[in-house]
């Protein structure tokens, strides 16, 4: 019999890991990406001078098992690094540096000795932190659904947390793994954040990053493995629209003409679904809700200087308008006289809309404050990358309006960090997207084998 087909809208991180499973798995696969590159929002490109940029400084955690595997599928786990002990550098603008690292204790002690020098807090801040970390590790979410009609401010606040304690201490970890302010995000993807990467072993929240650009990391390696296993990459290629036969898919829209398939994921970004559906499709109940999830923006200001300016890897900085800062150097090794920092603004509200220009000097003058050594320093070269739409939004109410991966068209499936995958909008929520998705491809073809495995034209 033929091989059952698959074509994939979307070459991001999500739609790469479903063809990948599903070239595994023995599917003639067709991917498609409107971009002449993959990696969807996790990418790099090398501007006129030479140097490689990252669209964002995508870090994962040692939680993030699903994102390490498929690293480790494609061969390139090498060239990532992750961190043995969790460790991370604070420096507060006020109150001055301290340490957030894990201790050789089980969790969640094993954060304690840091807390308790941590220099935000008071004392009393730092034993009522304690207690509410016991209080997350405690709590079944699954039993508590109400948590997701509330902001993690308000859990906070219930608990007696201070508001210096809930913006120096719970903000930092919150802003840059959901991508949204405190005040703002569901109170049950937030602990689910604490529960999973802090309090499950002491190893959760190891930092990783690649040590090379985010498009030389993962790409050429992906594209290399379904190929290998007679799948197709198509690049610079759009799928314009779906067309219908009754309640399934028969044939797609693309750049090149009609393609039609057994069975199609749609991996793209949540803001670009509905475009690709009929308008009848788009107003059913279950596509409609994906209209009524709303993005959260990220800023990166990347900032080259004429020689050495700092000698950490990273840092988390409070009492700033500075978030976290990146010593791409340093991550990535490249030796030189110069140096190459990155400047990291998750749920960047504030800045999206200013001019560049703006966020420049802002920023620039900021970092002389912070760091004295680029007083002396030239700031020979400066970039700003704006990603408006960069993730999902968490809010509450976020977990009724994503999706599953199964639609209600029978050989149509959707893969993205925005869908039901039970994590934030992160590397790891989208891997575990797209193998959710390539085993729902899988289940319908067993359960519906006369139907599904028919002959088509081949992508």
């Amino acid at each position: 019999m033929t091989r059952p087909t698959v074509a994939i809208a979307g070459g991001g991180i999500a739609g790469l890991t479903a063809a990948c499973d599903l070239a595994d798995a023995g599917y003639a696969v067709t991917l498609f990406e409107k971009r002449p590159f993959l990696g969807g929002r996790a990418y790099s490109y090398t501007d006129a001078s030479g140097v490689t940029v990252d669209n964002g400084q995508h870090v994962f955690l040692g939680c993030c098992t699903e994102y390490v595997r498929l690293l480790e599928r494609l061969g390139v786990r090498d060239a990532v690094h992750l961190q043995k002990r969790f460790r991370v550098p604070v420096v507060d603008k006020v109150w001055g540096e301290s340490v957030l690292s894990a201790a050789d204790l089980p969790p969640p002690a094993h954060l304690l000795p840091s807390l308790l020098r941590f220099r935000s807090l008071s004392p009393g801040e730092k034993a009522l932190a304690g207690w509410a970390l016991s209080q997350i590790q405690l709590t079944d979410r699954s039993r508590h659904p109400e948590l997701d009609d509330i902001t993690f401010e308000d859990w906070l606040l219930a608990r007696k947390q201070s508001p210096r304690a809930i913006r120096s201490l719970w903000n930092l970890i919150v802003l840059p793994t959901l991508n949204g302010d405190i005040s703002r995000v569901s109170a049950d993807l937030a602990l689910m954040v604490f529960q999973e990467g802090f309090l499950r072993s002491r190893h959760g929240a190891n930092v990783g990053w690649a040590k090379v650009g985010l498009t030389e990391l993962l790409a050429g390696a992906a594209q290399r493995y379904i190929e290998e296993r007679g799948g197709e990459v198509r690049i610079s290629q759009v799928v314009r629209t779906i067309e219908l036969d009754g309640g399934e898919i028969s044939r797609i829209v693309t750049d090149s003409g009609y393609v039609s398939a057994n069975a199609y994921v749609l991996a793209l970004p949540v803001e670009s679904v509905l475009e690709t559906l009929p308008e009848a499709v788009a107003r059913a109940p279950f596509f409609s809700r994906i209209g009524r999830i709303q993005t959260s923006p990220i800023v990166n200001v990347h900032l080259w200087y004429d020689r050495p300016v700092w000698d950490r890897g990273f840092a988390a900085f409070l009492n700033t308008p500075v978030q976290w800062v990146f010593n791409k150097s340093k991550l990535w090794r490249e030796p030189g006289p110069g140096q190459y920092l990155d400047i990291s603004l998750s749920g960047a509200r504030d800045f999206i809309d200013l001019p560049s220009t703006e966020i420049l000097h802002l920023f620039s003058k900021e970092m002389l404050a912070l760091l004295p050594e680029t007083r002396g320093a030239e700031l020979v070269r400066s970039l700003v990358v704006k990603q408006r739409d960069a993730t999902f939004d968490a809010v509450p109410g976020i977990g009724r309006l994503r999706p599953t991966q199964v639609t209600p068209l029978r050989n149509l499936f959707l893969a993205g960090d925005w869908t039901q995958t039970g994590w934030p909008a992160t590397m790891e929520s989208a891997v575990r997207s797209g193998q959710m998705a390539a085993k729902e491809v899988i289940r319908t073809a067993a359960a519906n084998r006369t139907n599904f495995v028919k002959s088509s034209a081949k992508p």
